[in-house]
């Protein structure tokens, strides 16, 4: 039984620092496409924030997002899964991260919003590192206050916290956010929290997809570098962690590949797909 579906993850795993994706590495997915394969991006990303050197590879069909909070058919961008945040839960998720000063953005319909005025204050006043600013380069819409959002009743997909500027403030917001129940924490950095519902992973993003495409957990091979990756390594039959990934990734995949600034992607998807 062959490989028919693709999964991988992007920061990390194909790109390198947040952006590049090395010519090996587009290569292999370019070919991968070629021979059939179903070439599906599944990223703690918005829609908005996939690459479009990513989406323009042959076999893009479907696109895994926000951590596995969206399944989008592709070009379309037509959702076809979602497991979002209630908006009750939402209100008491913002009335803790208030007490914070932090940059917060909310995942919602495969866009990204956040306060006007916030990306500045970022880089000006909160600490943003400059090499992490490419994460502040989304497709945003700004609203006066969050309070907006909730007035509309939009659940989101995800609240991201992209940077914490210190490790005991990472830990007690984390703290506090498990403490509220229903949620899934997850990091993919060690400097940020990314929220989900509870039921939302890449995982159960995956299954929802190949069971809608008939395809065997058997036919499907991930590939991954971090916590939010664990649970679709664990559903598919070949799942792979690039050398430099988290103990828990690396811990779960029954192979292991080079890291990912040594094209270790690429290895895998030569090594087990072409």
């Amino acid at each position: 039984m062959g490989i028919r579906l693709l999964a991988f993850d992007l920061d990390g795993t194909a790109l390198t620092e947040h952006k590049f994706l090395s010519e090996r590495n587009r290569q292999s997915l370019l070919r991968a496409g070629e021979k059939g394969v179903l070439v599906t991006p599944a990223s703690g990303r918005v829609l908005s924030f996939l690459p479009q050197e990513i989406l323009a590879l042959p076999n893009v069909r479907w696109a895994i997002t926000s951590n596995g909070a969206g399944v989008y058919q592709m070009p379309e961008k037509r959702p076809v899964w979602q497991s979002l945040i209630s908006m009750e839960r939402a209100r008491k998720i913002q009335q803790i991260l208030e007490d914070y000063p932090i940059h917060i953005e909310y995942y919602l319909g495969g866009n990204v919003v956040t306060k006007a005025g916030s990306l500045q204050r970022a880089k000006e006043e909160l600490g943003f590192p400059k090499e992490k600013w490419s994460l502040l380069e989304k497709d945003y819409s700004f609203v006066a206050s969050f309070e907006e959002l909730f007035q509309k009743e939009l659940p989101p997909e995800k609240i991201n916290l992209p940077y914490l500027p210190t490790a005991k403030m990472q830990q007690e917001l984390w703290n506090r956010l498990e403490n509220l129940g229903e949620l899934r924490l997850t990091s993919s950095a060690p400097d940020n929290i990314e929220i989900n519902a509870a039921a939302s992973h890449k995982g159960a993003a995956l299954a929802a997809l190949c069971e809608r495409l008939s395809i065997a957990p058997e036919e499907v091979m991930a590939i991954g570098d971090n916590g939010n990756d664990v649970t679709m390594l664990e559903f598919a039959g070949y799942s792979v962690a690039v050398a430099d990934g988290s103990p828990e990734a690396l811990a779960v995949a029954k192979y292991h590949t080079g890291a990912h600034t040594e094209d270790g992607f690429a290895q895998a998807v030569e090594r087990f797909v072409l």
